[in-house]
């Protein structure tokens, strides 16, 4: 607080009273006025210090806010921090517990440790106590059975030995005659190349083959076949010059034999003159006695190949001429024969592209009644059809077909287009009487083939009895017990069933008596030579009255001259197909004869 100024009331030294009051009068206005100033200053300032005092206490009220805050969220801290305190000393008491339980499973583990222990250390007691247990006597049949087992040991590594070298042997053998097979003669010739280079000579390969060895198979079964192999086998092995020389089967009834070191191809002309008559003399196998004759291709190291393969391949190229030159003969190797051998592989591929591209059509010749003129039925017949050439019959191909193994596909292909055109003519109105297909032996004894001609029937829908399936003798002989399981079922089937070319293998009353066969068809080449006073005459009769004594449907094949018609009419032949009919023609030719005149 400020100190106030108070006014003297002293007089002025010196002064009269009675002047001082005179003259104080203005004064003391001046004074009053001066006191309200003053007290208007006294005022303000006292208001001043009030609001200074009130801004004082406001701050302070606002400081202990704060501060009360401050000490609330110190509160607040201690708090958590009481919190957390409480809670790492119960985390350290959880981690204490964990300490004491693997303590415990510890002790535990110990404890079962030691009683393991116990436990071995008590069977190691009773082990000891048992073995000590063991009598001599128990040592000695010990002692007599590992004996025992050592000798079979030794028994059982002498037998894997002996087993591991009947392997290697039949590894390089033959297992039916013996022979060294395709590897061990592919292992020599490489030799006898190399010592032939060596020396400066020749080395001769000769490759064989059983003229009509199927035909055994085939009539007298597979066991005489094997007996003739061996007994062939062992005849080649004794008309060797020299032991150097190698007889090897190739598989099947064909046989490989190498000269090693010849100095001319004289020397293999001699050998394969030799073997051809050797080979020529009778078998006795089993109580028949049988005739079998070779074919021979030969080619030499180094004038027909450089390489072991070229002359094998050249010799076998040789033995295929030598079987078309009419076998029982031998063949040298000329390099002409290779461009019927590019021939062959030309046609094999004209076939899979055929087959590949739709490039077969099939021809059909008509059956006819000798008497009446009227057709009776069709046979349908493949032909190679390529651009811009003349169509290709099947004696050209079929062969072909059956070597490379395309005669399955190309007999199915017949077989399912032979049927759809029997449909389509019969849905145009036309009677062809029965659709005739020739099936292969490799087909008919092939797997899935009865399976396909149903097939085949249910997809064309053909009703079975308009099918005629047409097979040789020699197809028919092969398998007869399977043979005849099928021929029931596709007769079962309602399917027509044919012997072609007959004549010309067994015709044997047995197994037509055997078969289902409806129908017999007389060989061509007995119809070519027929009159009244020939050998072929008096067969083709002989085969009439034997089918019609069976109740079978006779056909002659192959009619082409008013003469030999004449004589099948007169000899009650009532079918027949030849030139002189009609040649096969294309589906729609073949359906302009059907058509009514």
């Amino acid at each position: 607080m400020r100190k106030k100024n108070v006014p003297s009331t002293s007089s002025t030294a010196g002064q009269p009273a009675a002047a001082k009051t005179s003259e104080s009068l203005p004064h003391t206005a001046a004074l009053k006025i001066l006191g309200e100033r003053e007290a208007t200053l006294l005022a303000d300032e006292r208001i001043a210090d009030q609001r200074e005092e009130k801004a004082d206490r406001r701050q302070a009220t606002a400081d202990q806010r704060q501060e009360n805050a401050d000490l609330r969220q110190a509160t607040a801290d201690q708090r958590q921090e009481n919190a957390d305190l409480r809670q790492a000393t119960a985390d350290q008491r959880q981690e204490n517990a964990d300490l004491r339980q693997e303590s415990a499973d510890l002790r535990q583990v110990a404890a079962d440790l030691r009683q393991e222990a116990a436990d071995q250390t008590e069977q190691a007691a009773r082990a000891k106590a048992e073995l000590s247990a063991i009598t001599e006597a128990d040592l000695r049949e010990a002692n007599e059975r590992l004996v025992v087992a050592t000798v079979r040991a030794q028994t059982m590594t002498e037998a894997a030995e002996r087993v591991t070298e009947q392997m290697s042997y039949m590894a390089q053998h033959d297992f039916l005659t013996g022979l060294p097979n395709r590897v061990l003669l592919n292992d020599r010739l490489a030799q006898a190349i190399a010592l032939a280079e060596r020396h400066g000579k020749r080395v001769a390969l000769m490759y064989l083959d059983l003229d009509h060895f199927k035909h055994i198979n085939d009539s007298l079964g597979h066991a005489i076949g094997d007996q003739l192999l061996q007994s062939a086998a062992q005849r080649l092995q004794d008309c060797l010059p020299r032991h150097s020389d190698t007889v090897s089967r190739q598989g099947g009834d064909e046989f490989v034999v190498l000269l090693a070191e010849v100095y001319a191809a004289q020397d293999a002309v001699a050998t394969a003159e030799k073997l051809i008559k050797t080979m020529a003399e009778p078998h006795q196998i089993a109580g028949h006695r049988l005739h079998v004759t070779l074919s021979i291709g030969i080619s030499l190291y180094p004038d027909d190949g450089k390489d072991a393969e070229t002359v094998i391949r050249n010799a076998d190229t040789a033995m295929y001429r030598a079987k078309k030159s009419g076998r029982n003969n031998y063949r040298m190797f000329t390099p002409d024969m290779n461009t019927h051998a590019v021939a062959r592989r030309s046609v094999e591929d004209a076939l899979h592209q055929a087959l590949d591209e739709g490039g077969f059509v099939l021809h059909y010749q008509p059956k006819v009644n000798l008497e009446s003129g009227a057709i009776t039925g069709a046979e349908a017949l493949v032909r190679l059809q390529q651009a811009n050439q003349p169509v290709i019959s099947p004696s050209e191909f079929i062969n072909v077909a059956e070597k490379c193994g395309l005669i399955m596909p190309l007999g199915k292909w017949v077989l399912g287009e032979a049927c759809r055109q029997a449909v389509a003519w019969l849905q145009a109105g036309l009677n062809f009487g029965q659709i005739a297909v020739n099936v292969s032996a490799a087909e008919f004894h092939g797997e899935g083939f009865l399976a396909g001609v149903r097939a085949i029937l249910d997809e064309t829908g053909l009703d079975p009895s308009r099918l005629e399936i047409e097979m040789t003798e020699s197809g028919l002989m092969q398998d007869t017990v399977p043979t005849t399981e099928i021929l029931r079922a596709l007769k079962a089937l309602g399917v027509q069933i044919a012997i072609d070319d007959f004549g010309t293998g067994y015709s044997s009353l047995s197994y037509l008596r055997r078969f289902p066969v409806d129908t017999l068809k007389i060989d061509q080449s007995f119809i070519h030579d027929i009159d009244g006073e020939s050998t072929e005459g008096s067969l083709v009769s002989a085969i009439i009255a034997m089918g019609k004594s069976l109740k079978l449907r006779i056909i002659a094949e192959g009619i082409e001259t008013p003469q030999q018609l004449a004589f099948l009419q007169s000899h009650q032949c009532t079918e027949g197909q030849g030139y002189y009919f009609n040649r096969p023609l294309p589906a729609d030719d073949f359906a302009a004869l059907l058509k009514p005149a």
